[in-house]
């Protein structure tokens, strides 16, 4: 890791260029490859700035996912969005059973090379339960030397004893992927994310690169798996957090792409792959988190310039972007309807209108507005950069935000599509957060 001091210099150089990378974890799922779904997934990653996508794969031999894969590769060969595996241990346990999918694409135009030698990367959700001569006997039928950034945070002593932890597994990886940090812990009282066990990996592994996670929250509703974890406002401030970090990681990992399940996607949701009991309180029609976007492209943007939240500013030449985002549900709603009830957790949640906002260079005088109910319950004069705060006492209705200047004039604004509601609605306790952009008036 490098100090940030110097990481703004060192962007400029090109050799260094693709080592500040921001990925986005891709659920590998079911794709109609009748439609355009695949391309408008590259082409959203592109336009956001993404390098490249980590295709989580759980079923390395099912034809559902080997078309999926396949097509993804396909509309990625001629962008500038790469894609690299991250193998779902938890799905599949045996290792050995990705390595003809792994040797297959590994030297296609469109896989994410790293490090010094530009080796083709690699990464993984948990271990299997294996240890470090596992891995190794693995990595080394590949075929390939590959740069090894696996998610192992669930071996022993990785955020109890890391000096150990490397002595046993630092011939292994060439880097540390700490999926758990993107969150607080599931707490039923709110609490902030932290990046304090991130710095402990990254202190103790220095010779490695390290990934950090970034997201919004973890919702599940889905079969026995329920849970909430989530601050009102997690995703820009693991954002400050990342970019605030006198020793940047070399890659940050979105969490994730399109992962309806645990409702912490940011791209487009495809209804072919999606079980109904998810598309039930996820999916693109009712519950697009979307509007995200514009705040992600600046946040990558700081991060491979090397400059902190106060550094970020709005893509594409806007002078103001924003979004909103709040759950339609209030904390104390009437869930007997849900035979599931409030998911463990739930407790941290509270009835907020969060916000983040990018003011471009030279902007003054503009300042946020949130309405709740047709009640202003948060005004708030921006700085350039990276805003961010969750309005409390949101009230059941309609909720609106603004961006004003100086004379009251909008300048951009976003209706949430839902209103809050004090009663499970459709039998759901639907903790999944309504998301928009702000914009300006058509």
């Amino acid at each position: 890791m490098l100090s940030q001091k110097l990481l703004s210099a060192l962007a400029a150089l090109t050799p260094l260029a693709s080592a500040y990378d921001v990925f986005a974890h891709y659920m590998v799922q079911g794709l109609d490859g009748t439609t355009d779904h695949a391309s408008k997934d590259i082409t959203a990653a592109q336009d956001m700035g993404i390098a490249a996508f980590a295709l989580n794969v759980g079923n390395p031999t099912a034809d559902w996912a080997t078309d999926a894969i396949q097509q993804l590769f396909d509309a990625a060969a001629d962008t500038k969005v790469k894609l690299f595996f991250s193998l779902d241990t938890c799905q599949e346990a045996d290792v050995y059973a990705y390595t003809s999918l792994i040797q297959k694409y590994y030297d296609h135009s469109a896989y994410y090379h790293a490090g010094d030698n530009s080796n083709p990367f690699l990464s993984t959700f948990q271990s299997a339960a294996q240890g470090p001569d596992y891995w190794s006997s693995f990595l080394g039928q590949l075929g390939k030397t590959m740069y090894f950034v696996p998610m192992f945070d669930d071996t022993e002593g990785y955020y109890t004893d890391i000096a150990s932890w490397m002595s046993s597994w630092g011939s292994v990886v060439d880097g540390l992927f700490s999926w758990e940090q993107a969150w607080p812990g599931q707490s039923n009282s709110p609490a902030n994310v932290s990046s304090k066990l991130d710095e402990y990996v990254m202190d103790g592994a220095t010779d490695k690169a390290y990934m950090m996670g970034l997201s919004s929250l973890q919702y599940k509703h889905w079969e026995s798996n329920l849970y909430y974890r989530s601050g009102e406002v997690n995703m820009p401030q693991r954002m400050t957090e990342i970019l605030s970090l006198e020793s940047r990681p070399e890659f940050v990992e979105i969490i994730t792409w399109n992962d309806a399940g645990e409702s912490h996607y940011i791209g487009s949701l495809w209804s072919e792959g999606l079980d109904d009991q998810i598309l039930a309180y996820a999916n693109e029609d009712d519950w697009s988190h979307v509007g995200w976007q514009p705040l992600i492209t600046s946040f990558i943007n700081a991060f491979t310039n090397g400059t902190d939240a106060a550094g970020m500013r709005p893509p594409q030449g806007s002078d103001v972007i924003g979004s909103m985002w709040y759950r339609a549900l209030t904390v104390d709603a009437d869930c007997t309807a849900d035979t599931s009830g409030k998911p463990p957790g739930a407790g941290a949640a509270q009835d907020a209108v969060n916000w983040a906002v990018v003011v471009g260079e030279g902007v003054t005088g503009y300042k946020v507005q949130v309405w709740s109910d047709s009640v202003m319950i948060r005004s708030t004069d921006l700085d350039v950069g990276l805003n961010y705060f969750s309005a409390p006492d949101m009230r059941t209705g309609c909720q609106y935000v603004e961006v004003v200047d100086a004379d009251n004039n909008i300048i951009i604004s976003a209706t949430g599509a839902k209103d809050v509601v004090s009663t499970a609605v459709d039998g759901i306790c639907n903790y999944n957060f309504q998301v928009a952009e702000l914009k300006r008036s058509a």
